[in-house]
């Protein structure tokens, strides 16, 4: 085990009495025996206080320790009562030789002692109140009644080889004589009612509430004589008692018998029972653990389900036997003590050697173990009070070593010194241990892995020990910086609770950007980072002034975007992302509205995102001219993707605005045919702005034949077409629809002449003639001996097709003719129907028509005029007429005839010029109803 460090101090500090070895008096108190692994369980001081200066002069015998209060006795026949610290508190001069033995009652108001001067004295803690006795012979043990406030007694004895119970009577003190005859009494303990006494025979109980002796425990075999060692009793509770003699400890527990004796409770047995006390509730003792050692025991105390034991090991040969055991010879160089942790099971659990002041003098009588705190006095088996720890004292003729469990500072603090630096902050970390201790832990670590260059893990623990300090957290990140790594650091600095200066942010930040292979993680700092914790404009000058000298990459430029778009820089920041091709260009153009950025980066953005590039020049066209975006394209260095980003761009233009781009419908044509061929026929029937020539040139190059089909149908070659579908397209249905759309015979004639060497056309255009043209023109010119497939069936189906088609032709026209005799019938009938004019104006003069005596004219339109005024306006928009002439009767009404020449010559105008033949517009006019 290591050395209590307080201990070593202490004992550096301590002046050695006239040792032969200096150097040993000045070491510590305790010295590790076991592997440095093992972490001892107590830890150990040298009581200070009065206590150095008390034995400077004496030497101790032996102690005693209360709730309150220690009694320490002396070889020159003093007891010293002392404070917890070692301070004296009071003294007595109580004895004229050693004093062998004290006592404090359970209040620790008195305290006994006994002396080889053959007395027994009992003093008060809080009065000069005094009670000596005197027994003639050395008494060598005393141990007061734990309720001596209330009973005044106490029990003793000695070289006389007396028990005695001393009490009070009626005419004084009286001693009562418990047991003798057995050789000196060696140790006396007291616990409740019951005594527990050692002679040379063994140990023995004695119960003063029953006035019985309960037991013997006999003494261990070959154990030393007790003027070298003496027996020690201890109580740890009130059922068990710890008896440590020579190397034997034996654990012994109070029973209390339940049982009826056998065969009844008679009078014979009744006496028997009492005799041997072996009646029903009648208490005895068993032996519940024999521990044996290879050391000397010095002393015994309790250690929650363990014991301590203070051990003297003896050097080989330095022993004797005598006639009742072993003794040991004086050499003047024993081995240091040892303070041992057993459990019942005699497994050692922990041992630590203590360096006394003399060790090597002393024998294992001179040692002596006392614990405490207690509810009562270790001499009357007290017990730890309720939130006390337990203190043990060893002590020595010239030394009072205090041991205490070693607590959760203790431990990190052996883990400290043990380089077990991680375990030492999980053990801060689990809160048993004070929480100042985190931070000389925490800095203890981190220095330690600094030392060893684990970079990584000593980043990694900074926020949980430098937590909220700004002081230290800039004290680290200088330090990192001054090894250079900063960049394992930088994941880990707080950026609020706290908040550390700006500068210490931007150093950072500055030391990342000059290495480009920490360009990445700037990047990741600048995203996270609030921008209000460091200076912008000082960072986007460290970072373009690194662009400039060659450092310039992916991961900076992105970076620098970011600190742009924050002082709305926003061109600058488009141009970072087209030059990285990040899609956020797009984002920033709509959002900002930068379409004039858009002027020079054409090419740029078709790279980044073809599709969402051409939707935005398409939709930008009124400022991105068509002639601009393709002079970009056609720029481009690989032909390939260049047409094809044209084709794209074009058609989505054309879509969008069929004249936008019609300068390259020619070039279109090309490229419809080239990357999608399924969409230049549709093309083609909707634009007029292409050359037919080029275009059929192209369909040629490219075998297009339903194109080449339309275009020649679009310059006149309506034969040539007609052979290309029958020809290459092999299709009749295709041939009766062009010839159809066509509606000229002769090219019926020329499809039946085409058609007639082959007897396959000649079936399919006899399945196509019924609704177009007369069947019979087909039949009558196959030739004879051509064989037609399923000619039979075809001409049953044309026959079966014509009179269907009579059929519906004639019952078409009897409901034609039924409609037009009853509307002849219903206009009759509404010209028959008289007309109101009274009080309805002239569509001219607008007159009332009654307002002259003239005819009336009205039209079944609803328009009325007078004929006056109605010959007037006809003379003058027909000059050739002549009034009373017979077209008289056939006016018309003038207001609809001129609307219906404005709206006729309006639809001429804007009806373009077709390649065959023009429209007509028919308007009929009312005629007019004269009405005297």
């Amino acid at each position: 085990m290591e050395d209590e460090e307080e201990l070593e101090r202490a004992d550096a500090d301590d002046e050695c009495d006239d040792d032969d070895d200096a150097a040993d008096d000045s070491s510590s108190a305790q010295e590790a025996i076991d592997d440095e692994d093992e972490e001892p369980r107590l830890k150990y001081k040298r009581l200070g206080g009065s206590v150095p200066s008390l034995l400077s002069s004496d030497t101790a015998s032996c102690i005693s320790v209360a709730e309150r209060m220690i009694a320490l006795g002396t070889h020159g026949g003093r007891v010293h009562l002392l404070d917890y610290q070692g301070n004296q508190v009071k003294e007595f001069a109580a004895h004229t030789a050693t004093v062998n033995e004290l006592s404090f009652d359970s209040a620790g108001e008195f305290v006994g002692s006994c002396s080889d001067d053959g007395s027994v004295v009992v003093s008060s803690l809080y009065t000069d109140s005094h009670e000596k006795f005197h027994y003639h012979r050395p008494m060598k043990a005393v141990a007061l009644d734990p309720d001596y406030c209330k009973t005044n007694r106490f029990a003793g004895g000695g070289l006389a080889g007396h028990l005695i119970l001393n009490s009070k009577g009626w005419f004084g003190p009286k001693d009562q004589v418990l047991h003798s005859g057995e050789g000196p009494i060696h140790a006396v303990k007291w616990r409740t009612s019951l005594i527990a006494w050692a002679n040379d025979e063994g140990v023995k109980l004695f119960d003063t509430a029953s006035q019985q002796r309960l037991t013997f425990i006999e003494k261990p075999k070959n154990s030393p004589d007790a003027e070298y060692l003496r027996p020690h009793l201890v109580w740890q509770d009130d059922v068990h008692l710890l008896v440590g003699w020579g190397n034997c400890i034996k654990i012994a527990a109070l029973r209390v018998r339940g049982a009826d004796l056998p065969g009844g409770l008679n009078s014979e047995t009744f006496s028997f029972g009492k005799r041997f006390n072996l009646l029903p509730g009648t208490k005895y003792v068993e032996i519940v653990s024999v521990l044996q050692t290879e050391y000397f025991i010095c002393g015994l105390a309790p250690y929650g389900g363990a014991l301590v034991v203070l051990a003297y090991i003896e050097r080989e040969g330095s022993k004797t036997e005598s006639a009742t055991g072993y003794s040991p010879k004086q050499t003047g160089h024993a081995q240091r003590p040892e303070v041992c942790i057993l459990n019942w099971k005699n497994e050692e659990l922990a041992t630590d050697a203590l360096s006394m002041h003399g060790y090597e003098h002393y024998k294992a009588k001179d040692y002596e173990l006392a614990h405490a705190p207690f509810s009562g006095s270790s001499t009357a088996g007290g017990q730890w009070a309720a939130g006390y720890e337990p203190l043990y004292y060893i002590v020595s003729p010239k030394d009072v070593v205090v041991a205490r469990q070693r607590d959760a500072d203790d431990h990190v603090q052996w883990l400290l010194k043990h380089g077990w630096h991680e375990k030492a902050l999980e053990a801060v970390e689990a809160g048993n241990a004070r929480v100042e201790l985190l931070d000389e832990v925490g800095a203890q670590y981190l220095d330690h892995l600094i030392l060893g260059r684990e970079y990584a893990l000593a980043a990694s623990l900074c926020p949980k020990i430098l937590r909220g300090s700004v002081e230290a957290w800039e004290r680290r990140v200088f330090h990192f910086g001054q090894l250079r790594q900063l960049h394992v650091l930088a994941p880990y600095i707080p950026v609020v609770n706290p908040q550390l200066r700006d500068t210490v942010y931007e150093v950072v930040l500055d030391r990342l950007l000059v290495n480009p292979a920490h360009h990445e993680q700037f990047l990741e700092l600048v995203r996270s980072w609030p921008q209000h914790i460091y200076s912008v404009p000082t960072i986007i000058s460290a970072a373009e002034i690194q662009c400039s000298t060659g450092g310039k990459t992916p991961f900076l430029l992105e970076a620098l975007a970011i600190l742009y778009l924050s002082q709305r820089q926003l061109e600058n920041v488009l141009n970072l992302y087209l030059e990285l091709q990040k899609p956020a260009a797009f984002d920033i153009i709509e959002e900002h509205h930068l379409y004039d950025a858009l002027h020079g980066n054409i090419a740029l953005l078709m790279k980044l995102d073809s599709k969402r590039a051409i939707d935005l020049l398409v939709q930008q066209r009124d400022r991105i001219s068509a002639s601009e975006v393709v002079s970009s394209l056609e720029n481009l260095p690989q032909e390939q993707s260049r047409r094809r980003l044209l084709h794209d761009y074009l058609h989505t233009l054309f879509e969008r605005d069929t004249n936008a781009g019609r300068k390259y419908h020619d070039l279109q044509v090309e490229l419809y045919a080239e990357f999608e061929p399924r969409l230049l026929l549709p093309f083609l029937r909707s634009s007029q702005y292409y050359s037919l020539n080029k275009a059929y040139d192209v369909c040629t190059r490219l075998n297009l034949a339903r194109e080449k089909v339309y275009l020649l149908g679009q310059m006149g070659n309506a034969k040539e077409a007609l052979a290309l579908i029958i020809n290459e397209l092999k299709s009749m249905q295709a041939a009766v629809e062009f010839v159809t759309s066509r509606n000229d015979d002769d090219l019926w004639n020329e499809l039946i002449n085409q058609s007639l060497h082959n007897p396959d056309m000649i079936g399919a255009l006899l399945d196509h003639t019924v609704g177009n043209i007369d069947p019979m023109q087909v039949i009558n010119r196959i030739p004879k001996d051509m064989p037609v497939p399923r000619l039979r069936d075809r001409l049953v189906k044309v026959i079966t097709d014509y009179k269907t088609e009579t059929s519906l032709r004639g019952g078409c026209n009897n409901i034609l003719k039924a409609d037009r005799r009853d509307l002849q019938l219903k206009r009759y009938s509404s010209s028959r129907t008289a007309v109101v004019a009274g009080k309805s104006p002239c569509c001219i003069c607008s007159d009332l028509l009654a307002s002259q005596r003239v005819a009336v004219v009205t039209f079944f339109c609803g328009h009325f005029y007078h004929v006056t005024c109605l010959q007037d306006s006809s003379v003058a928009t027909s000059p050739g007429r002549s009034p009373g002439s017979d077209e008289e009767q056939s006016e018309r009404c003038i207001l609809c005839t001129e609307g219906s020449h404005k709206k006729q010559q309006q639809q001429q105008s804007n009806k373009p010029q077709a390649a065959n033949g023009s429209a007509t517009s028919i308007t009929s006019t009312p005629n007019a109803n004269f009405l005297g």
